[in-house]
């Protein structure tokens, strides 16, 4: 007992050293695991264009051309219109490649980000921040 007295200012600082490490890496967990919606929404919107640029080079090997993507015209049928999420998709097609836009206005000012992919840039580049 006499000696945890002598050591007790050790112990605390110890103790304090501990918590605090305790404390950063529950912020590190933290930062890393939880994305804000925006980010989710970025990470959808990829994944959807590499999808679009996989489902085009697929099309043009099947049927020679390159297939227009729009929530009008084919929207259904590709269910793009069952699309969870802000970002909007569109494909416009010349005769040697395609190009394929994701938008949203995530804070409704009428500014939207737009991300791109086309027949040669497989990973989505941002255009135009919201």
């Amino acid at each position: 007992m006499i000696r945890l007295l002598e050591h007790r200012d050790q112990l605390y600082q110890a103790g304090i050293i501990v918590g605090l490490f305790v404390v950063f890496c529950v912020g590190l967990i933290y930062h890393f695991t939880i994305r804000t919606l925006d980010g989710s929404e970025r990470e959808r919107a990829h994944i959807m264009l590499q999808r679009i640029v996989a489902l085009e080079h697929t099309y043009r090997s099947e049927y020679g051309t390159y297939l227009p993507i729009d929530r009008e015209n084919n929207g259904e049928e590709l269910h793009l219109n069952d699309v969870l999420g802000q970002f909007h998709y569109k494909v416009t097609v010349s005769e040697d490649g395609f190009v394929a836009h994701a938008e949203a206005d995530f804070d409704g000012d009428g500014q939207a980000e737009i991300w791109r992919v086309d027949a040669t840039q497989s990973d989505p580049v941002l255009i135009q921040r919201d």
